[in-house]
């Protein structure tokens, strides 16, 4: 699977970008050359972009840390949310997001809980289900190859949680989506050509 870096930690936004930069360089001088390879870079560049703004959504809306000391202090909830997402394709066990944070995985539970809403375990299949929507969105992958991009066993573990958490399974989510953007660019050639008529 495409990793954004070899190092261990989360592409800071800055970095993030200048990846962006450079792969959509690279699709526009692919284009005329090799149409694949540059839909390929283009489509990782929009799985990137997904990824950044998904990750700075959750943190806008992430309540700061209460005055009681209930919750996560704001750098540690950007560290354990950077390290669910560059690792959303593994086992994310609580201990092992709770010593990140130098908390024990009841007291990390507790916290994490108070500072995002969820417990720490729906909080990481939301977040594997919103990597399968951006992967199935920008991607032809087969829902095989989604499933272990999440850090989910196999199609039908996808399948479950997928439908559990957005109420349809993910062919027909898919599906949906593509023809909603479909009838979306029928509608935009249809006002174009009105309005040159």
């Amino acid at each position: 699977m495409h990793r954004l870096t070899s190092s261990g930690d989360r592409p800071s936004t800055a970095r993030a970008f200048a990846h962006l930069a450079e792969m959509l360089q690279k699709a526009a001088e692919m284009v005329q050359r090799d149409p694949v390879e540059a839909r390929s870079c283009i489509e990782r560049a929009a799985a990137l972009l997904r990824d950044v703004q998904a990750r700075h959504e959750l943190l806008d809306e992430a309540p700061p840390k209460k005055p009681s000391g209930q919750g996560l202090a704001r750098w540690q909830l950007n560290r354990v949310v950077g390290h669910i997402d560059h690792n959303i394709d593994r086992s994310l066990r609580i201990t092992d997001l709770a010593q990140l944070v130098d908390l024990s995985a009841s007291h990390f539970a507790r916290a994490f809980r108070s500072s995002v809403g969820v417990a720490p375990r729906n909080f990481v299949l939301q977040r594997r289900v919103a990597r399968a929507k951006s992967l199935m969105q920008g991607t032809d992958l087969p829902l095989s190859e989604i499933a272990l991009a999440c850090g989910l066993s196999d199609q039908a573990h996808l399948s479950r949680i997928f439908r559990r958490f957005t109420g349809m399974p993910p062919n027909a989510w898919r599906r949906q989506r593509r023809d909603s953007e479909l009838q979306r660019h029928r509608e935009q050639v249809s006002s174009s050509r009105s309005i040159n008529s």
